[in-house]
């Protein structure tokens, strides 16, 4: 999993919990005893195109 992004329009590096609360859709996580935390931030990652910068508000212009 890619821990950090950095917006294309601004320049702004999202990363850390930041980059968690605007990339996981939490709703989607079902925690089990089957899959790590790991996995479930894996299988709910949202895809980079819906995904608005905190500082520009640009949509879906990332670097990885």
């Amino acid at each position: 999993m890619i821990k950090h992004m950095l917006c294309n329009n601004c320049g702004y590096d999202m990363c850390g919990a930041e980059y968690i609360a605007n990339t996981v859709d939490s709703s989607l996580a079902k925690e089990g005893p089957i899959y790590s935390n790991n996995v479930l931030l894996e299988m709910n990652t949202r895809p980079y195109s819906e995904i608005i910068c905190p500082h520009c508000k640009n949509t879906g212009s990332w670097t990885t």
